[in-house]
Parts: C-alpha cells; sequence; structure tokens
C-alpha cells in the first residue's frame, strides 16, 4: 500500500461508517462546488467574462494534465465501490473538482469577507472527494496548487493588461 493509499482510505474508511459523514461527504463532493460556482456567478454576473479565464485555464490545464498522466481512481486501484457513480469515468490526477474550488477562491482574494469562506469550502470540496473515495490525497494537493496557483497567475497577466 503506498503512502497516498495509507493517508486516503482511512477518511473514505471513516465516511462510509456512518449515515451523516456520509451524507456530509457526498455534498461536499459533489454539490457544495455548484453552490460556490453560484455564488461567484451570481456575485460577479456584470464583469463574468473576466473571471472565465481564471477557471477555464486552470480547469483545461488539469484535464491535459489529467489525460496526459491517466492514473487510476483509488476505487479501481484498491477495488471498492465509491459512495458517488462518477458521470464520466476519467482518471484521478489531478483534482479536477479541487482545481475549479481553489480557482473560484482566487476570484474573492480582494473580498475579506467572503474569501475565507471560499476557501474553507474549496477545503471541504477537496476533503469531499478523499471522503467519497474518488480521489487519492495527492490528487487533491496537486489539484489545489495548480487552481490556486493558475488563476492567481492569471489574475496577475489581466491585471497587467488592464482586464480585471
Amino acid at each position: 500500500m503506498t503512502l497516498d493509499e495509507k493517508i486516503s482510505r482511512p477518511l473514505f474508511d471513516w465516511a462510509r461508517k456512518k449515515h451523516w459523514s456520509r451524507e456530509a461527504a457526498i455534498f461536499c463532493a459533489s454539490f457544495l462546488i455548484w453552490l460556490m460556482a453560484g455564488f461567484a456567478l451570481g456575485t460577479v454576473f456584470p464583469s463574468v467574462h473576466r473571471i472565465f479565464p481564471m477557471l477555464f485555464l486552470p480547469w483545461g490545464i488539469s484535464m491535459l494534465f489529467s489525460e496526459w498522466i491517466r492514473r487510476p481512481r483509488p476505487f479501481f486501484s484498491e477495488h471498492y465501490k465509491p459512495l458517488i457513480e462518477l458521470a464520466i469515468p476519467t482518471p484521478s490526477f489531478p483534482s479536477q473538482h479541487t482545481t475549479i474550488a481553489f480557482s473560484l477562491v482566487v476570484i474573492f482574494l480582494n473580498e475579506p469577507l467572503v474569501w475565507p469562506f471560499m476557501l474553507l469550502a474549496a477545503v471541504l470540496v477537496g476533503l469531499g472527494r478523499l471522503a467519497v473515495g474518488v480521489h487519492y490525497v495527492s490528487d487533491v494537493v496537486v489539484g489545489a496548487l495548480m487552481g490556486f496557483g493558475l488563476a492567481y497567475a492569471m489574475r496577475v497577466v489581466l491585471s497587467l493588461i488592464s482586464y480585471v
């Protein structure tokens, strides 16, 4: 068993034991990101075209990495049933949900009352993806770093050209 499996598996085992932990994990893994995206779109709708590059660049690069590396999901490797069904069986590394969640944090960095909640929600999305058994810790950590780092870099570039 790899270190990644040793760290990731206990959270999955904990989440599936109780009804409330299973439901919390499913909510964080599948639905919280939609609340984050809805909030972002609702609050910045007049300038929504300005946030798209900060979301789609990290997501696109994450998808390219995923297809290039082709790491199997933990439930394939470890032969268990995850708590959620994946609509599209994509590779595991990096977590694209976590990439988008942390990209959304960057949009609100200048909003001191909002960004801490977005950061908390992004962390919960990553933990949820671990808890439902569809990602390893390294998938989530790299997804978070890619999302935040690439979105921040895009934010800087866009501000230099007076786009944001």
